[in-house]
């Protein structure tokens, strides 16, 4: 997968969360995450895949990092078939949608 194409679809997430109210940071080379949401006193934590799973290590890294923070921590991945994003809570590994989170 091309930087490129992973760089534009942490955008797109971005621009997702945003268009409901969502203040967003785009963390620099993805450290500690990709992607940072608040609202109304909820923090996420969002990790990016435009093509791929997220691999253990970086999975028990987002979970010990959403833990001190008291955030949720997320797995955006692309929709295959229909257009937009998919949301995986990634403490029970299943899908959520933005209104739920």
């Amino acid at each position: 997968m091309s930087y490129s194409r992973g760089r534009r679809f942490e955008w797109t997430v971005r621009s997702v969360f945003e268009s409901r109210g969502w203040v967003t940071v785009r963390a620099a080379r993805s450290k500690p995450v990709d992607l940072i949401a608040l609202k109304d006193g909820r923090i996420l934590l969002i990790e990016c895949k435009y093509n791929a799973s997220m691999s253990r290590e970086r999975r028990e890294l987002l979970m010990e990092l959403a833990r001190k923070a008291g955030a949720r921590p997320l797995l955006a991945t692309r929709r295959k078939h229909k257009k937009g994003v998919r949301l995986i809570d990634v403490s029970s590994g299943g899908e959520v949608s933005i209104e739920e989170v």
